[in-house]
């Protein structure tokens, strides 16, 4: 799904981390209340509201990008693959 596809009213799931250092990751149901062109409002069961960016939503995984992109990133990470970049050794 897009960001032009995600509607107001779904139910995504936003992964948050605590205050301190040692707390683990928490996944949070959130609602999407409204939506911006750079970024959308959420709000979470306890009525709490924060902004976030579209970013934050591809890297939770939530959204993808737009197919011609998405197309160019696997394209990209399959050639440092086969041309032996990023290896460890």
């Amino acid at each position: 799904m897009t960001y032009a596809e995600l509607k107001i009213n779904t139910q995504i799931k936003l992964k948050q981390k605590s205050d301190s250092e040692r707390a683990s990751i928490q996944v949070i149901r959130c609602t999407v209340v409204a939506k911006y062109p750079h970024m959308c409002v959420v709000e979470d069961s306890k009525g709490r509201r924060r902004g976030v960016a579209v970013g934050e939503l591809m890297m939770n995984k939530v959204i993808t990008q737009e197919p011609c992109f998405e197309a160019m990133r696997k394209e990209c990470m399959k050639d440092n693959q086969s041309s032996g970049r990023h290896k460890r050794g």
